[in-house]
This record gives structure tokens, sequence and C-alpha cells, in this order.
């Protein structure tokens, strides 16, 4: 019996669902971000790149590299190369209007989305998929620059979180600002 990967499925439905958004763009925004530390990880800092075709949904790419990473092994503490990796998620907001070219208003946001990473020593790379989900929130403060925060849970496996056994799954907390670059003018 062959098993079932929710990314095979989801990956697909996303981007033939979402892929009409970005060639409707309204609205292009380019985000800095940091991610704060955790007990697994160290502080990451990104960038990303959204694509709006609607006042509510939006395609989003990001690409991360850790600041300083470090391993503990068996031997002693080690030192690997910055991890980094990358993400493709599909935004839709809960409330208020988060994209769009000139009435943007506070909003929460959910996403889904896939993404790789890579960690580097000096003898390999290993390299690891994952999917990720989260919530977020929206804050502008023009007609060109936002404020925002989101919490992102991240599925070390294309598996449900309620698969057995259970995969492991970690949090990144990240704060940023997006500065809106707009397309064609509509609101």
């Amino acid at each position: 019996m062959q098993r079932f990967r929710l990314g095979s499925i989801v990956l697909p439905i996303l981007i033939a669902a979402l892929a009409p958004t970005a060639f409707a763009q309204t609205d292009l925004a380019v985000s800095p971000f940091v991610a704060l530390p955790t007990s697994t990880t160290s502080t990451v800092a990104g960038l990303g790149l959204t694509l709006a075709g609607t006042p509510d949904f939006a395609l989003r790419a990001t690409g991360r590299v850790a600041l300083k990473n470090t391993y503990t092994g068996a031997f002693g503490a080690g030192t690997w190369m910055p991890a980094w990796g990358g993400d493709v998620d599909a935004v839709a907001a809960l409330s208020g209007r988060p994209f769009g070219s000139h009435n943007r208003t506070g909003s929460t946001f959910v996403f889904i989305g896939v993404g790789a990473a890579a960690r580097d020593t000096a003898d390999a790379r290993l390299i690891g998929k994952s999917w990720s989900y989260g919530v977020g929130t929206m804050l502008p403060l023009g007609s060109v620059v936002d404020l925002f925060a989101e919490s992102r849970w991240r599925m070390s496996r294309f598996v449900l979180p309620t698969a057995k056994p259970k995969p492991s799954r970690t949090k990144e907390i990240r704060f940023g600002m997006s500065f809106h670059v707009h397309g064609n003018g509509r609101s």
C-alpha cells in the first residue's frame, strides 16, 4: 500500500488554484525579516517576495539564512556553516485587507506552504524538505510600508501533524517590514 504524501498533493493544488493570482498582480511586496532563536534554532534573517492579485490572497516566496549555527555532538561543540533555506506559501487574509494598492488595512492572515533547508558542514550538506503553516498580523504604516509578525510551525516530513508516529515540529516567530511596489493601480 502506498503512503499518503501531503506535499505531493497540496503543492500542485495550491499552485493550480493560486497561479492566476500571481498573473493578475496588483501588489508586489519585498519583505526583509528576522526570526527569533528557539531552543533548536539560531537567529535567522531573510527576505520575502509577495505577489498578490486580490486584497485577500497572495503567493509568497522567502529565503533565509541562520546568522549563527552550532551543533553539539558526542565530542563537544562543533561548528556548522550557516543553515539556509526557503519557503513558498499561499497566504489568505482572515480579516482586513493586507494586499492591494491603495487601501490596505491592518489584518490577520494565515498561510500554508512547502520548503527546503540545508546545513553545510566541512564534510557534507544535509538537505531536508518540509511543509509549514502559520498565522500572522500586518499593520500598515502608510501607503507603502507595513510591519508584520507571524508564527510558523514547520513539519519535518510531508505528513499530517496527527500522523503516527508523530513527526517533529518546530516553531518560528518572524518580525519584519514589507515595502510595497504597486502593480496596475487597482485598489
